[in-house]
């Protein structure tokens, strides 16, 4: 009957879904390893960076540049 041959369509539909679903699935956890990867990669370098700009400042605290040289005020501060 008709009713048979349209539940047999979507069945079958059904199952191209389900097929298709699963071949995403793949790629999809590929890209988001890479993404995860990449924020961690990106988070390093960024670390690195800080770290070498420490290192090349002088002082006790490189975060923070000597107030006299941010100001030029060489006269009020020891």
């Amino acid at each position: 009957t008709r009713f048979q041959i349209q539940q047999t369509a979507m069945a079958k539909l059904r199952e191209t879904d389900r097929e298709r679903q699963v071949q995403l699935t793949e790629p999809l956890r590929v890209v988001r390893d890479m993404r995860r990867e990449m924020s961690d990669m990106q988070k390093e370098l960024i670390s690195q960076r800080e770290q070498l700009r420490r290192e090349r400042q002088p002082g006790p605290d490189a975060r923070f540049p000597d107030h006299q040289e941010v100001t030029g005020d060489t006269e009020s501060h020891p």
